[in-house]
C-alpha cells in the first residue's frame, strides 16, 4: 500500500472512529462477554430493571430475591446474576447475542445495541492509534458553552412556579425569589450566615471544596441552587470567577456522567463532545462550580469505597466510565471511547468520564468546588462517615424568616395588595405562622388556597396546624375545582359521583408514587403508565403530575422518536400520594399494609418521614397502629439516639392529630429532656403537651427569625 493511500486510509479510519462507526479493540471474542463488561453493565442498569431482566435471563423471582439478599447492593446483585447466567451457557453459545436479547426484552435497547457493538466496556480500554488525542476545547468553544449554559438556566432552572400544582403559574425568577435564612454548622453549633458571605467561607484558609446544603422538605433548597445559577447568569461578583456553573438535577445524576449531562444542556449544533467537556473540567477544576440537587433522591452509593479512597485527582474509581442509557440527547461522542497515546501516560482520557458519585466522594475533581443539597437524614449519612465528614462543610437552609414570608406573600399577590394584607393579618394571628413560616412550599400552597375560597373556607384555614392539614386541603381543592368545570352545582348527586370518579382515577397514580419512593424513582416514562392513560391524563389536568416530551436518542432504535416522561411537581407531592396508597391498604388489604409498613417504611423511616406524616391522619386506627409500633421500637432501642427518636415520635403524633395516638405517646413518657432545633417538632411538643413531662431543656430553638436578611 502506497504512503498516500495509507495516509487516506488512516484519515478515514480516524474519522469513522470519531463518529463511532467502527469497532475499536473489540476484545478477545465477539461472542463471549468479559467480566469487565458484566461489571460495567451492572453499573449502567437502574435498580428498577433487576427483576424483569433477571426473569428474562431465566431466573425465578425467588432466586433473584435470594441473590439480592446476599448482595451488597443492586449493582453487586446484577454482577452475580450475570455471572451465574453466563456460567450456565453452553460452550458454543453466542453469549453476547443471548445477553443482548435479554436486555432488549427488558426495554434496555441502548445497552443491547452497545453490547452487540462491543462498546460497553471500551470506556475502560484504550484506543492506541498513532498517539491520537482528543482536541481540547478552544477559548471560543468554552465561551459558547458558557453562553448556552446561561441560556439553559435562564429558561429552565431560573423560572419559579408561584403555585406548585399549576404549570401555568411560572414567573421570572426575580419576580418571586425571596431570601432564605442560612446557618453554618461548626462543632455541632449553628451560626447565621449571610448569602453574600457564602462564597467567602474558609476551611484551613481556602474555600471549601465540598458544601452540603441541608434543609427539610420544602425549605427552598432547589430554589437556592437556582439563585446561584441566576447570580452566575448575571455576573454577580461572588460567581463571576467561575467559567462554568453546572446545575445537576437528581434524575440525571442517577444515569449519566458529568460530560454527558453538560452536553445535553447544549444546543444540537454545538460541536463540543462529552469527552472534551470532561477534559476541560478535569484540566480547570477551579474554574468550574458544580451544584447537585437532591442527594436524597440520588440512587448512587456515595458512601461506598470512601474508606479506600486514594485521595488523588489522578485515581480512577471503579464506578467511572459509565455510558449513557437512553439519553434524551445523544451526542456523537457517546459512541467515541477513550483515546490515549501509545505511551501509557496520565491524560484524562485514560481515566474515562466522571460520574456524580465520583465527584461527591471526591474520588474525582477533588479541587473543584461542589455544592449538594439534601434532606437531613441523608446529610447525616455523610456526617457520620469518617472519610466524607472531613471533606464537607455543612450549611443549613432554614427557609423563610417571618419578614421574608411576608415579602413572599406580597410578591405572590402583587396585583392585589388588599388580598396580601388580609392574608398576612390572618397569617400572623394564627399559630400556623409559628409552624409554617420557614417553609416556602407551604406558604405558596396557602397563598394558592387563600386566593380562591369564600369566607367560610377561609375560616376553616384557621384550624390548620400540620403539614397534612394543608396537603389534604390542597388536594381536595384540586378535585373540587376540576369537577366544577363540568358540574357547577356542588350539592348535586352528579357532582359527588364525579368527585368519587376522580379519586378512583388517582389510585394507580398513588400506587406508582409509593413504588417510586421504594425504588427512589421520581421520573416515570410511558411504559410505567401506559395502561393507566385516563389516570395520567386526569392527573396532568389536576396538576398532580407534570408531563415533559423529549426527543429520544438517535442511537436508540427501540424507543419512539418522541418520548413522554412524567413527574410530580415536588417530592412532597409524591410522598403525599404514596401515603394515600399506603393508608388505603389498611382496610382493603391489611396484610399488605403491615408488610409494607414493617418491611419497607420502618427500616427507612427517616427517609420516609413525610410519608408517615401524611399516612397517620387518615384514620384513628392507622394512627394508633403506627404509634403503638413506633413506641415498641423506641422501648427496644433506646440509646445514644433516644432524643432524636423521641422527636420523631412527637412529630408523627402531632401530624396524626389523634388524641388516642397522642395519649399513647404521653402515657409512655415519664420524663425527658428536650433537644430541639426544628420548628415543626417544637410545634408538636406544644400541641401534644408532651413538653410538660420535660425535666430539663437542653436546647429549644427560639423562633428568632424576626428580620429579613438580604444577600
Amino acid at each position: 500500500m502506497g504512503s498516500s493511500t495509507m495516509y487516506w486510509h488512516l484519515y478515514f479510519t480516524l474519522i469513522l472512529m470519531r463518529c463511532g462507526d467502527i469497532e475499536v479493540d473489540p476484545g478477545p471474542s465477539s461472542t463471549s462477554v468479559s467480566d469487565e463488561e458484566l461489571i460495567h453493565l451492572s453499573k449502567l442498569i437502574a435498580p428498577g430493571f433487576y427483576d424483569e431482566l433477571g426473569v428474562n435471563l431465566g431466573f425465578s423471582l425467588a432466586e433473584l430475591a435470594q441473590i439480592k439478599q446476599c448482595a451488597i447492593d443492586t449493582k453487586d446483585a446484577f454482577i452475580k446474576v450475570f455471572s451465574r447466567w453466563r456460567d450456565k451457557q453452553l460452550p458454543d453459545a453466542n453469549v453476547r447475542d443471548l445477553l443482548a436479547n435479554a436486555l432488549q426484552q427488558s426495554e434496555l435497547g441502548t445497552l443491547s445495541a452497545d453490547l452487540l457493538a462491543n462498546v460497553v466496556a471500551q470506556s475502560r480500554s484504550s484506543m492506541t492509534v498513532l498517539g491520537l488525542k482528543i482536541q481540547s476545547l478552544s477559548p471560543d468553544q468554552i465561551k459558547t458553552c458558557r453562553d448556552e449554559l446561561k441560556d439553559k438556566y435562564r429558561t429552565d432552572f431560573c423560572m419559579i412556579r408561584a403555585d406548585p400544582l399549576d404549570p401555568d403559574s411560572v414567573v421570572p425568577f426575580e419576580d418571586m425569589y425571596t431570601n432564605l435564612f442560612l446557618e453554618e454548622e461548626k462543632r455541632k453549633k449553628r451560626y447565621q450566615l449571610e448569602y453574600k458571605d457564602l462564597f467567602h467561607l474558609k476551611v484551613n484558609g481556602v474555600f471549601p471544596k465540598r458544601i452540603m446544603i441541608q434543609g427539610e422538605a420544602g425549605a427552598g433548597k432547589t430554589t437556592f441552587l437556582a439563585k446561584i445559577a441566576w447570580d452566575w447568569i448575571n455576573d454577580r461578583p461572588e460567581l463571576s470567577k467561575f467559567v462554568w456553573v453546572l446545575v445537576i438535577p437528581p434524575h440525571v445524576a442517577k444515569r449519566y456522567t458529568i460530560g454527558q449531562i453538560v452536553k445535553s444542556y447544549l444546543s444540537k449544533d454545538n460541536p463540543a463532545t462529552a469527552c472534551q467537556i470532561t477534559e476541560y473540567i478535569r484540566s480547570n477544576p477551579e474554574k468550574v462550580f458544580i451544584t447537585c440537587d437532591g442527594l436524597d433522591e440520588f440512587s448512587g452509593n456515595v458512601l461506598r469505597h470512601t474508606e479506600s479512597n486514594q485521595g488523588s485527582e489522578g485515581t480512577q474509581p471503579e464506578s467511572a466510565g459509565q455510558t449513557k442509557v437512553g439519553s434524551e440527547t445523544s451526542p456523537s461522542s457517546a459512541s467515541m471511547r477513550q483515546i490515549t497515546n501509545l505511551e501509557v501516560n496520565a491524560t484524562s482520557f485514560e481515566r474515562g468520564d466522571i460520574t456524580v458519585e465520583d465527584i461527591l466522594r471526591s474520588d474525582e475533581l477533588r479541587s473543584c468546588p461542589v455544592m449538594v443539597t439534601c434532606r437531613p437524614w441523608k446529610a447525616n449519612e455523610i456526617r457520620w462517615n469518617d472519610s466524607l465528614r472531613r471533606l464537607y462543610t455543612f450549611i443549613h437552609v432554614g427557609g423563610f424568616s417571618r419578614e421574608n414570608a411576608k415579602a413572599y406573600i406580597h410578591n405572590y399577590f402583587k396585583d392585589t395588595e388588599a388580598t396580601a394584607d388580609e392574608f398576612i393579618k390572618w397569617f400572623e394571628s394564627n399559630g400556623i405562622s409559628e409552624n409554617m413560616a420557614l417553609y416556602p412550599i407551604y406558604i405558596s400552597m396557602l397563598c394558592h388556597m387563600w386566593g380562591e375560597p369564600d369566607d367560610v373556607k377561609k375560616e376553616e384555614f384557621k384550624s390548620f396546624q400540620t403539614f397534612s392539614d394543608i396537603f389534604r386541603e390542597v388536594f381536595e381543592s384540586l378535585y373540587v375545582r376540576h369537577v366544577q368545570k363540568e358540574i357547577t352545582d356542588l350539592s348535586s348527586p352528579a357532582f359527588n359521583t364525579r368527585r368519587s370518579e376522580i379519586e378512583k382515577l388517582m389510585e394507580p397514580i398513588a400506587k406508582l408514587a409509593f413504588t417510586g419512593l421504594e425504588s427512589n424513582d421520581s421520573i416515570f416514562d410511558e411504559n410505567d403508565l401506559g395502561q393507566f392513560s385516563d389516570s395520567v391524563k386526569t392527573s396532568c389536568k389536576l396538576g398532580v403530575l407534570s408531563q415533559e416530551n423529549k426527543l429520544s436518542s438517535i442511537h436508540d432504535k427501540n424507543r419512539p422518536y418522541l418520548q413522554s416522561t412524567f413527574f410530580f411537581p415536588h417530592k412532597l407531592f409524591q410522598e403525599y400520594m404514596a401515603a394515600v396508597y399506603l393508608a388505603s391498604l389498611y382496610e382493603s388489604d391489611h396484610n399488605e399494609f403491615k408488610r409494607l409498613f414493617e418491611e419497607v417504611v420502618i427500616p427507612r423511616k427517616e427517609e420516609f418521614r413525610y410519608l408517615l406524616y401524611f399516612t397517620v391522619p387518615w384514620s384513628k386506627n392507622i394512627s394508633k397502629y403506627v404509634m403503638h409500633f413506633l413506641l415498641q421500637q423506641y422501648a427496644q432501642s433506646r440509646g445514644s439516639f433516644a432524643q432524636e427518636e423521641m422527636n420523631f415520635l412527637d412529630d408523627v403524633a402531632f401530624e396524626s392529630r389523634d388524641e388516642d395516638a397522642i395519649g399513647l405517646l404521653r402515657s409512655s413518657v415519664s420524663s425527658l429532656s428536650i433537644d430541639v432545633n426544628d420548628v415543626h417538632t417544637i410545634a408538636g411538643y406544644a400541641s401534644t403537651r408532651i413538653h410538660s413531662k420535660a425535666v430539663g431543656w437542653i436546647k429549644l430553638l427560639v423562633f428568632k427569625f424576626t428580620q429579613e436578611k438580604s444577600p
